[in-house]
C-alpha cells in the first residue's frame, strides 16, 4: 500500500482491524465507531448549547447601542482568552 491509501484508515476497537476512516461503522464487524459522540451531542443539544456567553449585536439594536456593544464584545473575548491561558499555564506547570 503506498500512503495515500493508508491516511484515510483507522483501527476498530471492537475487532482491532484497519478499516475506512471515513465510515462511521465498521466493515468487519460493524461496530459504530462514532455512537460515542453522536451521544455526547445529542446530550448537549438536549442541554442547550456550551458556547462562549458573548453580548451579541442584534441587526435591530440602535447605532449608538452597537458602538457600545462592540467594545464589550472585545473585552470578553480578551477576558476569555486571559483565563484560558491562565488555565493551560497552570495545567502546564503542575506535572
Amino acid at each position: 500500500m503506498n500512503n495515500d491509501e493508508n491516511t484515510h484508515l483507522k483501527r476498530c476497537k471492537e475487532c482491532n482491524r484497519w478499516t475506512d476512516g471515513k465510515s462511521a461503522i465498521c466493515a468487519y464487524c460493524g461496530h459504530d465507531h462514532d455512537k460515542v459522540y453522536r451521544e455526547e451531542v445529542e446530550k448537549r443539544k438536549l442541554n442547550g448549547d456550551v458556547s462562549v456567553p458573548v453580548l451579541k449585536i442584534n441587526e435591530s439594536d440602535a447605532l449608538w447601542l452597537k458602538i457600545v456593544k462592540k467594545p464589550i464584545q472585545v473585552f470578553q473575548l480578551i477576558l476569555y482568552a486571559l483565563i484560558g491561558f491562565l488555565i493551560y499555564l497552570s495545567t502546564a506547570f503542575a506535572h
